[in-house]
């Protein structure tokens, strides 16, 4: 599929299961440090970003569906100028455990991308941010998760942040249209049906005599043993936001990922055994895989999910690391742009209708399919970054959650420090505090034991 100004159905998927339920924005936000300089004011920020507005032009962007789903929604330009974009917050001197507090309640609220894609709130002279002893600038960003991804936080962040004159490339994102004829694009879209339709059937017969004949290989079983982590999370959030540093020498071969994967097998085992009084052995995470050669053809989303087995049953913490890192190697391996591609050879009528069987088939299931999820990313590779000229200090990345990813963990690299943010609701991690504490200790104990000669 070229460029198009319709939403590819992969992205269109958020929109609609949003819809049904909870919604899924991923919330963002990056902070500045003045140092011993002046923070800066409302007016030189939005002059920033009036600066830039040629950079994160593309995602200037708004969901308009086409009634009935007879057709495949479109991408509408969204021309509102930067002051409607970007708001300030009043609450100027917020301390850093404030400000998590507010940032709870935005990550709990939802947007409408049929009127906006996306918004900024800035939050000026929060005090206490974890690094820096003088107030810091918090620029916040929340987006449906149709246009904001964990992949696109890098180009976005360039385009926000960076110091480059030339454009910036939004990988998977296709033209907006200028506005659109709803009952045309309907009528188009019964024509197109039956086609459509033909096609849609032969590939997902194929995909079915694939499936027949693929090997099994050693994945975790289909439905794993049910903890305080798999129930409804209902509509509060709560963050946690961890600055874990470097991670320092690690094995050759050995990834910030896995390392992240085996902290956070080592703290939920310790958390659920304080809660409920035992871990069971096949806790499992979700990982996000990107297929990044593909993602111009595939959509925005072009993001997979691989099963990791966690390995609480191992006690030495070097085994223990290993094997997350087989299963995290195994599982990328597996994993396939295939779904992806199908998903996006589906219907317009039929989504809506794929999206429920599916809702279904999940909640049949006789156990869950994972325990917790993490997103890793490595962003701030195009040069420094800075807010009307404050430098970057960090950046996160709090994925949504769902009614099967209670606790997802953003972990988020600006260059070698590591910012490690996990978002849930009072529901599913009853003494948060206690976790943090957990994957704190964890990580070190884990990057410890990974050093050369320990």
């Amino acid at each position: 599929m070229g460029p198009t100004s319709q939403v590819r159905p992969i992205d269109a998927t958020y929109v609609l299961e949003a819809d049904r339920g909870h919604h899924l924005d991923t919330l963002l936000f990056w902070v500045f440090d003045s140092g011993t300089g002046t923070p800066p004011t409302a007016a030189e920020i939005t002059e920033h970003f009036r600066r830039r507005a040629g950079f994160w032009a593309p995602m200037n962007r708004r969901f308009v569906g086409v009634p009935g789903h007879l057709d495949h929604a479109y991408w509408v330009a969204d021309d509102r100028p930067v002051e409607d974009r970007v708001v300030h917050d009043r609450r100027t001197g917020l301390d850093w455990q404030a400000l998590i507090r507010v940032l709870e309640q935005l990550a709990a609220t939802p947007l409408d991308v049929r009127a906006t894609a996306w918004r900024i709130d800035v939050f000026h002279d929060v005090r206490n941010v974890p690094g820096t002893t003088t107030p810091g600038t918090v620029v916040v960003l929340r987006g449906n998760h149709s246009l904001i991804t964990g992949p696109i936080l890098n180009p976005l962040s360039e385009a926000l942040f960076g110091d480059r004159t030339e454009p910036v490339h939004f990988p998977g994102l296709d033209p907006v249209v200028p506005r659109v004829n709803r009952a045309l694009a309907a009528a188009r879209g019964i024509t197109r049906a039956p086609r459509a339709t033909v096609h849609y059937l032969r590939t997902m017969g194929a995909a079915l005599r694939d499936a027949r004949t693929a090997a099994q290989g050693s994945a975790p079983p289909a439905s794993l043993t049910r903890t305080v982590l798999n129930s409804e999370p209902g509509d509060r959030r709560t963050l946690l936001v961890l600055r874990l540093g470097r991670a320092g020498s690690l094995p050759t071969g050995f990834t910030v990922t896995a390392l992240a994967l085996t902290a956070m097998s080592v703290a939920l085992e310790r958390y659920l055994t304080d809660v409920a009084g035992q871990c069971p052995p096949d806790l499992t995470a979700f990982v996000t895989i990107a297929f990044a050669d593909e993602v111009q053809a595939v959509g925005i989303n072009s993001i997979d999910w691989a099963d990791v087995a966690l390995r609480p049953d191992i006690d030495s913490i070097r085994e223990r690391a290993a094997a997350v890192l087989a299963s995290l190697v195994e599982r990328r391996e597996a994993a396939s742009v295939r779904r992806l591609t199908d998903t996006n050879a589906i219907p317009s009528f039929l989504l809506p209708v794929e999206l429920a069987a599916h809702r279904r088939r999940v909640d049949a299931r006789l156990g869950p399919r994972m325990h917790t999820m993490l997103t890793s990313i490595r962003i701030g590779g195009d040069g420094p970054w800075a807010l009307a000229g404050r430098p970057m200090l960090f950046g996160t990345l709090c994925p949504s959650l769902t009614s099967e990813a209670t606790v997802t963990h953003g972990l988020i690299g600006l260059g070698d420090d590591l910012t490690l943010t996990v978002l849930t609701s009072p529901e599913i991690i009853r003494v948060p505090q206690r976790y943090a504490a957990h994957l704190e200790t964890a990580f070190e104990e884990v990057a410890t034991a990974l050093r050369p000669g320990a």
